[in-house]
């Protein structure tokens, strides 16, 4: 597959930018994603979606709990949109006028912290923890969809529950804000992509690979240090891979992946040679498209400037989505 992509537009964010965007020309997705890997083997993903335009639509949060990287929990509520209360200046979402995810302000205008609370409840299962996050956010914002990667990397801490199950836990997170998503947005920018972050010590690599069509793809690499900024890397200097295929539920699907970086930024040399196979896997359906979760362990070395950090057997979380 040939890359041929310019060099994404990478820039600062500021808190309206997680807010909700909506749509009012056509039926458009937008999404907050959280996820968290905990301490003690488990780990989350729980986020809220919009299907909407102008002020009519449907809301529906959902929670997904893993052990080892296995699904054991996956539960979602749908709501008319009426029941949804937001902002597009701070970002915040409520369901029948309670808090289902809130930003804090106070810390924001004092410190310049930016940390959420997440708490929702379906059933035997439930959230309520704290994101703080660690490094400088961004966002690439385009006519055909925007992205917000709000906290790269988070301490996360606070309560879950699990099949009825309560647990105290902490553990290291993400957040991101996708907008401006339609079937319009598939038609024009791609048929499908693969997604992820890589976590180092002190690093964080978040990367894509958006497939544009079979024999195109746009790459996306930024990393990122803790309490520092981001680097953007050029797709010239990014090789992503696919090492394994695996067949399941009469697909076949990738099963090990591969990113490398050689690249000169800000007079810093950034090199970047790691492996990632898959632990486990879920499989579902995410806006028509074929969709896969996965909990990859992640071998290899990045270094940016004189400073490296090896992985070994590290846990991450990534994805890939397929429509056709």
């Amino acid at each position: 597959m040939n890359n041929t992509s310019a060099k994404a537009n990478v820039e600062d964010i500021i808190p309206s930018d997680d807010a909700f965007h909506g749509s009012p020309k056509r039926v458009s997705a937008e999404w907050w994603y959280f996820d968290a890997i905990f301490d003690n083997r488990y780990s989350a993903h729980i986020g809220f979606k919009t299907f909407s335009r102008k002020k009519l639509g449907m809301v529906s949060p959902n929670i997904q709990y893993y052990k080892d990287g296995r699904l054991v929990v996956n539960t979602a509520k749908r709501f008319l949109f009426r029941s949804f209360e937001t902002s597009k200046k701070v970002p915040t979402v409520k369901l029948f006028k309670k808090p289902v995810f809130e930003f804090n302000q106070d810390m924001y205008k004092k410190s310049g912290d930016w940390i959420y609370n997440y708490k929702f409840k379906i059933k035997d299962n439930a959230v309520d923890l704290n994101f703080k996050g660690v490094t400088k956010g961004w966002k690439i914002e385009t006519d055909k969809e925007s992205w917000a990667v709000v906290l790269p990397k988070a301490i996360v801490s606070g309560e879950i529950v699990v099949n009825g199950k309560k647990m105290n836990v902490d553990g290291i997170g993400y957040h991101d804000h996708n907008w401006n998503y339609s079937m319009l947005t598939v038609m024009n920018y791609g048929i499908g992509w693969y997604w992820g972050k890589i976590r180092s010590e002190s690093f964080v690599i978040v990367w894509a690979n958006i497939v544009k069509s079979p024999k195109r793809s746009e790459l996306i690499a930024v990393i990122n240090q803790d309490d520092k900024g981001y680097l953007n890397i050029n797709p010239k200097n990014i090789h992503f891979s696919v090492e394994k295929i695996s067949r399941s539920k009469y697909k076949k699907i990738p099963t090990c992946f591969k990113l490398k970086i050689d690249d000169m930024v800000n007079d810093k040399p950034v090199k970047v040679d790691v492996n990632m196979e898959s632990q486990n896997y879920h499989y579902g359906k995410q806006l028509l498209a074929d969709y896969w979760r996965y909990h990859v362990k992640s071998n290899g070395v990045i270094s940016v400037g004189s400073k490296t950090e090896t992985l070994d057997n590290e846990i991450q979380i990534i994805e890939y989505l397929k429509y056709g």
